[in-house]
């Protein structure tokens, strides 16, 4: 039998020197809402409980209905002392090893000044069977409930009731009558007695069952199977869940569950090892734990099933006999094929050809599950890319998902091998951005954890994570790095669950990772520096293709403003998540457009045109231009005394440069068009765009194309067409009827162009 006996003096409930007492009788007294006369007191002493039959519990039996006592309250008090009742019971003559006495009181009124204490003694000088106290404050009050294993036959017990006297003070209440009921009933756990000696669970084709109940306070439930081992990388299943519905009102504790390996699994000094735990969140919801793991090490393994107790909470968790817990074990094989590579050490090799692509797939079966991969590309006299995409299959899996929300997550790095010995390299991966790019928004604290993940430390280049429910339609597990010329690369991409506690996950379905390998003939013809293209009365068209990245310029506008509007992440277009991570942010194409000799106010007739990948109807992202105006020299092939303005496609109704804000003329701007293969933007010449004449003698400006709002990884091919002509050039047509651009503006006859200034 279980010993669940809490040693409590009778004088905590009979004290010789009482505490002042706070009566309720008119519902005047202070923090005592209470009203009426004095009811009745009986049941004051043992004396009177045993032989006053109105202080009898009747001790119902087998399950039968209860009989409550209803009508008795703790009131002004007619003995002399702090008002306390006392019960009496008499115990039957047939109890067992399974017994459980159940006594249950309190009040079942929305308020009360009494925090009820309850008490079940053996004998009027034995010790405390049970206890409890409702410390309800100002909340409404729940009754104690009690239920602990009792296989004494014929004994005769008392139940002392009171207010607990907190604060020094005892509260009554002369208005709201208690209850209480006692009762033997039979423990529904079939298991017990096993809170020390586990009961087995057999496994039939690698598969067991069982249930339990958390009966009695503090009760501990313990399960064992057996694991012979061999055949392979094996996983155990462990999921716990209920019979029946939920019970309502809800237990009282929030069930738990720990997995323990047999002694000998690590080092654990003949122990056995804990190797996963789950609790649930509240009590509200139906039981629902599970874990995956790998397993190697035969034996016993153990389950242990209890209430959950918070840090530092010496209070008891308290029985309940309505909820049945279930438990499945399942050993099922590993059929990942890519398996072992759950380290760096164990990484599997990938051999790379120029404009190749490997395709792998695997599962993430349990927790943790890592999925390494090191790729080592030999030098090339050209600029090229590794590109990477995953796909997860919606269904299949040997048991369902361990979590509702996906947590998985993508790294592509380098190891930083520079350096004479550890703690060089360490710092160089965290601060030589020569050695280890960074992105101008890089998390420090990122950073130097993957940095010190390992020895030689990794380069972070691209992290992906899944981002479910924030946002339910992200599909970001995709992305692209750069590969420099001439230098043979060694990377290493990890693929895992990244989540922590009960957002833990696995699914045990297939995913499949696409890692490619291209050139990037684009950036080729671009290393040598900007190129140098000449604007002027003939249209001039440039094109090229912006390789990867997602949107960010490479100099934050100088104030921390970035191109990428935050509401873009959450549509259903997100190709990037809100803690996504790129070293090298984007592709960018960078140009030196002259004014081919032209001087004064030009004219700027401006369109690009984004082609659609392998017939798709748009194209995968948008455009934007980074646009450097002069002041007069050169600096690092930008200039110096510069101004920066970002251009793109805005779809609004805005106000022309040369209109008064305050006067409501918004036109459209820009215009898109879809042309079958490509999609055609255009600045309209109602936006007056042009050149100013300082802007035309410095001679140049330099444009950093980058995209932005990507919709896929493709590459974004475009095609500029531009043309200057003497300002203000040709006319337009706006509201029906011919304009021109103006050569003055406002009162204060500023004339000529004043468009990005």
């Amino acid at each position: 039998m279980r010993t669940h006996v809490l040693v409590l003096s009778t004088c905590l409930l009979l004290c010789a020197c009482p505490p002042p007492i706070e009566e309720c009788i008119d519902g005047t007294e202070a923090s005592c809402p209470d009203a009426g006369g004095l009811p009745e007191d009986l049941c004051n002493s043992f004396e009177e409980a045993e032989m006053n039959s109105r202080c009898h519990l009747n001790v119902t039996t087998g399950g039968a209905m209860v009989e409550r006592i209803a009508d008795r309250f703790i009131s002004r008090l007619a003995d002399g002392g702090q008002d306390q009742d006392i019960y009496f019971a008499q115990m039957p003559g047939n109890l067992t090893a399974r017994s459980l006495l159940h006594v249950n009181g309190g009040y079942q009124v929305p308020q009360t000044a009494v925090n009820f204490s309850l008490n079940v003694m053996n004998g009027p000088a034995g010790m405390s069977v049970a206890n409890g106290i409702d410390k309800h404050g100002p909340a409404a009050p729940r009754p104690v409930d009690l239920i602990v294993p009792f296989a004494q036959s014929n004994a005769k017990l008392f139940v002392l009731v009171a207010d607990d006297g907190a604060g020094q003070t005892s509260k009554v209440d002369n208005r709201n009558a208690y209850s209480l009921f006692m009762e033997i009933i039979e423990n529904p756990d079939a298991n017990e007695p096993n809170d020390t000696m586990p009961t087995p669970i057999p496994l039939t084709g690698n598969m067991g069952m069982a249930s339990g109940f958390l009966a009695t306070d503090n009760d501990i439930d313990q399960f064992s199977f057996q694991f012979a081992g061999g055949g392979g990388r094996q996983i155990l299943y462990l999921h716990v869940t209920e019979i029946g519905a939920h019970p309502n009102p809800p237990p009282p504790f929030r069930l738990s569950y720990t997995l323990f390996a047999p002694p000998g699994a690590s080092t654990d000094g003949g122990m056995d090892v804990p190797i996963a735990e789950g609790v649930m969140d509240n009590e509200f919801n139906p039981i629902d734990l599970a874990t995956a793991r790998l397993i190697s090490a035969p034996g016993t393994y153990k389950i242990q099933i209890n209430g959950f107790r918070p840090a530092g909470s010496t209070l008891p968790i308290r029985g309940n006999l309505d909820l049945n817990y279930a438990i499945e074990v399942r050993i099922i094989p590993d059929l990942d094929m890519l398996e072992p590579n759950d380290t760096k050490a164990t990484a599997r090799n990938l051999t790379m050809n120029p404009n190749s692509a490997q395709t792998l797939t695997g599962k993430l079966a349990h927790v943790p599950d890592e999925e390494w991969f090191r790729i080592s590309l030999p030098a090339r006299a050209s600029p090229s890319t590794l590109r990477y995409r995953t796909s997860i299959a919606n269904s299949g899996g040997r048991f369902n998902p361990l979590s509702g929300t996906p947590t998985r997550q993508i790294r592509v790095m380098q190891s930083v091998t520079t350096g004479a010995n550890a703690a060089e390299q360490l710092n160089n991966c965290r601060t030589d951005p020569m050695i280890c790019p960074q992105a101008e928004d890089a998390p420090p604290a990122l950073i130097n954890s993957v940095c010190a993940s390992a020895s030689p430390p990794l380069c972070l280049y691209a992290e992906r994570n899944e981002e479910r429910p924030r946002l339910a339609d992200l599909h970001n597990l995709v992305g692209a790095v750069p590969v420099p010329a001439n230098q043979a690369t060694e990377w290493f991409v990890m693929f895992r669950d990244q989540g922590q506690g009960a957002s833990k996950y696995a699914d045990d379905r297939d995913w499949t990772m696409v890692i490619e390998w291209r050139d990037d003939a684009d950036e080729a013809g671009r290393l040598g520096g900007p190129t140098q293209v000449a604007l002027g009365g003939s249209t001039t068209v440039s094109s090229g293709e912006l390789s990867f990245g997602y949107g960010y310029p490479h100099r934050l506008c100088n104030v921390g403003c970035v191109l990428i509007d935050p509401d873009w992440y959450d549509n259903g277009n997100a190709l990037r998540g809100v803690d996504d991570y790129d070293a090298v942010t984007s592709d960018r194409d960078l140009y030196e457009f002259t004014f081919g000799g032209a001087t004064g106010d030009q004219s700027w007739e401006i369109s690009w045109d984004l082609e659609h990948p392998d017939g798709g109807s748009e194209p995968p992202g948008e455009l934007a231009f980074d646009m450097t105006f002069c002041g007069s020299g050169n600096r690092n092939n930008l200039c110096a005394n510069s101004e920066e303005k970002i251009m793109a496609f805005n779809d609004s109704q805005l106000t022309p440069w040369y209109l008064p804000q305050s006067q409501a003329n918004a036109r459209a701007l820009f215009t898109r068009q879809n042309m079958g293969n490509f999609t055609r933007y255009t600045v309209e010449p109602v936006g007056c765009p042009c050149h100013s004449a300082v802007r035309t003698a410095t001679g140049h400006f330099f444009v950093d194309l980058v995209a932005l709002y990507r919709t896929s990884n493709e590459p974004l091919r475009y095609r500029i067409s531009q043309r200057i002509t003497a300002y203000p050039g040709a006319g337009f047509t706006v509201d029906g009827g011919a304009a021109t651009c103006p050569t003055a503006t406002g009162d204060g006859g500023v004339v000529g162009c004043g468009f990005a200034e």
